[in-house]
């Protein structure tokens, strides 16, 4: 079958009539007709019933390759009644450590009215990865694949329809057929077996049973295609939801998801023969995706449950691990090696070893989590039905024309419920997300208004900037005119971020607003004692200084950042933070301020700023930058890389127009 057939097959049976407005209503009656025959009874031309040209004496077999050529085992003389029977037309595979070869013998009923070219059709559920030899009469007739020292297995199909030369069998004949057959040991499974029916007709009528058979498999095979394509969309649609609205367990469960319908769909298109894969490159393709979606599992189930059990973690890990690798080293084995048989108990017993841990850790959620009860539920039975398809205890089920993986039923049941689940979930979380947005919006509203950027003042020239490092901050300062023409300037730091640190500011500027005028010492000593116990163990950084007209500085300090003046940082008396102790006592400070020269505050979020490889903006650039403005400085320090709040605000004497009441014996600073 070619691959357009295969293709355009696969096309006419998944799409619906109206798709193909072209094909006429008896064409899909026939086909409707056909999907509900049994494969067995697909489509045949002549009204002679199959056993006409089928096997008319039981299939005989034999384990093993031929002693020699001499013997010729596809002879029709040979005497093969020593050779086991077939039971009910089946016979076990090879075992792994032996040389993988298999004969099987059948005597086939040509048809007496044949009027065309005859064929031979090798058909049933022998589909493993093979290379196959075919001998009609003694003559060899088909091969396909490699055989040992220079094996090259192929992935078979469940039909092959083979051109017979002519003259080789007679109409109303018996024909004696003799298949040779090599198996690689990572076709051996316990219990597994296989069969073939050999049937000699007319090649037109083979070829229509054999497009027959191709259509009931890939009917018999839709349950599966539509189970795991619906799971690759509800893992796709989480993926999605997680863009929109994150979390991890959305990310996880999405992904194990995606891999798992990803094989299983690959698994489905190799079976069908629309893929034509060698062994090897199968077992590089398929099982490392099978490695991810079994860890993402492990990933899934713990991080969904909270399980602190690292031991059961790492037990399941290095399960996964042996399973796949003696996977991978079966699959690209052609020939036996020794304690291959060890090799597939290790296989089995890893498997379910990786079974049971990830049964129990659901179970164990199931139990004492109530909350988690129906994702525990839906996770159960991933692990249930892997057991117990392991076991035979279940497998594929034949209900009508359709058949059924009960492990893909069992996990697509798991799939729903955890996309309901976690996708409900995820849409509160959304939706309080939401609501919360909103509210740091209106919190960061207001604290925009109670922050807001400074405005000159007679006499003085005062630029502000304030960059949050989240949308609300922690950061505050506050610029008030006093008596005299004189400046009150107070800038604070609380420690933290986000809506805590935000309410804490809104209390620190109410009261400086309602705040009667006073010293700056007497500010602090007054916020401190508001805060004190008030923090959760929290504090305040904070810098007040009075400026009178004539330029004439005071300055009390509670461990915030000393301000700067022509490139040098003021030596000020540091005093303890606010909300520490209430009865903590601040010093001031005072110089004179020269028309013409700035003093510029700012908060810790400038020398604290960090770039992608850890470094410190620290307090060297600080200092060479203090001359700027405040938006420079503020800019230069958001690109160097924000981590906190970031308030820069500058304070410019233009002129002295009344004589400062402060007394005559402060310190005069003409250059700081």
């Amino acid at each position: 079958m070619t691959g357009t057939f295969r293709w355009r097959l696969v096309a006419q049976t998944a799409c619906p009539v109206y798709m193909f407005p072209c094909m006429p209503r008896k064409f899909w009656i026939a086909l409707l007709i056909v999907f509900a025959l049994p494969a067995d009874s697909l489509l045949c031309a002549a009204p002679r019933p199959a056993e006409a040209g089928g096997t008319s004496a039981p299939v005989r077999y034999h384990l093993g390759d031929e002693p020699d050529s001499a013997a010729h085992w596809g002879s029709p003389v040979l005497d093969d009644s020593a050779w086991p029977e077939a039971q009910r037309g089946r016979w076990p595979v090879p075992p792994p450590d032996s040389d993988g070869f298999e004969w099987t013998r059948a005597r086939v009923t040509v048809p007496v009215a044949v009027a065309g070219p005859l064929a031979l059709r090798i058909s049933g559920d022998h589909s493993l990865a093979i290379a196959e030899q075919v001998f009609v009469n003694g003559q060899a007739v088909a091969q396909r694949g490699s055989f040992p020292p220079q094996a090259r297995p192929i992935c078979s199909q469940d039909s092959v329809v083979i051109e017979l030369p002519s003259g080789l069998v007679e109409a109303g004949t018996v024909a004696l057929v003799a298949y040779r057959v090599w198996l690689p040991p990572g076709a051996y499974r316990p219990g597994r077996s296989r069969s073939s029916r050999f049937t000699i007709d007319e090649s037109r009528n083979l070829q229509i049973a054999a497009r027959g058979d191709q259509i009931g498999a890939l009917l018999a095979m839709c349950p599966d295609f539509v189970l795991n394509s619906t799971i690759a969309v509800l893992g796709t649609c989480l993926l999605i939801f997680w863009r929109w609205a994150g979390g991890r367990e959305l990310l996880l469960c999405g992904v194990l998801l995606v891999f798992f319908a990803i094989p299983s769909l690959y698994r489905d298109l190799v079976g069908l023969g629309i893929f034509l894969v060698p062994t090897r490159l199968d077992c590089l393709i398929y099982y490392p995706v099978q490695v991810a979606q079994m860890a993402i599992t492990v990933e899934f189930i713990w991080a969904i449950h909270g399980l602190r059990v690292r031991g059961l973690k790492r037990l399941a890990q290095a399960a996964l691990f042996v399973f796949n690798a003696t996977g991978v080293y079966v699959g690209v084995l052609t020939v036996p090696t020794a304690g291959i048989r060890w090799v597939f108990i290790a296989m089995v017993v890893s498997v379910q070893v990786f079974n049971v841990v990830t049964f129990a850790a659901n179970v164990w959620a199931f139990v004492c989590h109530r909350q988690r009860r129906l994702i525990a539920a839906a996770l159960t039975l991933i692990p249930a039905a892997s057991m117990l398809s392991y076991l035979g205890v279940i497998r594929a089920r034949i209900v009508g024309p359709f058949q059924f993986e009960l492990f893909n039923v069992g996990f697509f049941a798991s799939s729903l419920a955890l996309f309901i689940t976690l996708g409900q979930r995820a849409w509160q979380g959304w939706r309080i997300g939401e609501d919360l947005r909103g509210e740091f919006d209106a919190a960061r509203e207001v604290q925009q208004h109670l922050v807001a950027p400074a405005a000159d003042v007679p006499g003085f020239k005062i630029e502000s900037a304030y960059a949050p490092a989240t949308q609300v901050g922690g950061d505050f300062f506050r610029v008030r005119p006093e008596a005299f023409g004189g400046l009150l300037v107070v800038v604070g730091d609380v420690s933290g971020k986000g809506l805590r640190a935000a309410m804490t500011v809104s209390a620190i500027v109410g009261a400086l607003r309602t705040m009667p005028a006073l010293t700056p010492a007497r500010i602090l000593c007054d916020l401190n004692r508001g805060l004190a116990g008030q923090l959760q163990g929290g504090f305040v950084t904070c810098c007040a200084a009075l400026v009178t007209a004539d330029g004439f500085v005071t300055i009390a300090n509670a461990g915030h950042l000393a301000p700067y003046c022509q490139g040098a940082e003021i030596p000020v008396t540091a005093g303890l933070p606010l909300g520490i102790h209430p009865d903590a006592d601040y010093q001031e400070t005072q110089f004179t301020l020269p028309a013409g020269q700035s003093l510029t505050f700012l908060s810790d979020g400038v020398v604290e700023a960090r770039n992608a490889s850890g470094e410190l903006f620290g307090f060297d650039r600080t200092l060479a930058i203090s001359d700027s403005g405040a938006d420079a400085i503020a800019q230069m320090a958001v690109a160097f890389g924000q981590d906190d709040d970031i308030t820069v605000l500058t304070l410019r004497r233009e002129a002295a127009a009344i004589p400062s009441p402060f007394p005559a014996h402060a310190v005069v600073l003409s250059s700081v």
